[in-house]
């Protein structure tokens, strides 16, 4: 049960979840072959600054995602108690 998982802290979809599209399988290995690129045109200095660069924006679109999430999930909460006050009027 997803509340019993919750409650042990057995709940992790941002680790759990992973795309299986095939633009999302493409896109990675696009990125991983851009930065096989990179790391042989760059230098040394330079590549780090790329792969930090990487390491900031991953930080930022997880952040974005938990935004996403947590609005998500409470619009969705917010709808199932209009659903379920529009059933309580109706009787």
């Amino acid at each position: 049960m997803i509340l019993e998982a919750m409650y042990n802290g057995e709940f992790y979809p941002c680790e759990t979840v992973v795309p299986t599209s095939p633009e999302y399988r493409k896109a990675v290995q696009t990125c991983a072959a851009l930065m096989e690129q990179l790391s042989q045109r760059l230098s040394k200095e330079d590549y780090a600054l790329v792969k930090e660069l990487r390491a900031q924006n991953a930080i930022a679109q997880c952040e974005e995602g938990e935004s996403h999430f947590k609005y998500g999930f409470s619009a969705g909460l917010i709808v199932q108690q209009e659903a379920h006050e529009h059933l309580l009027n109706k009787k």
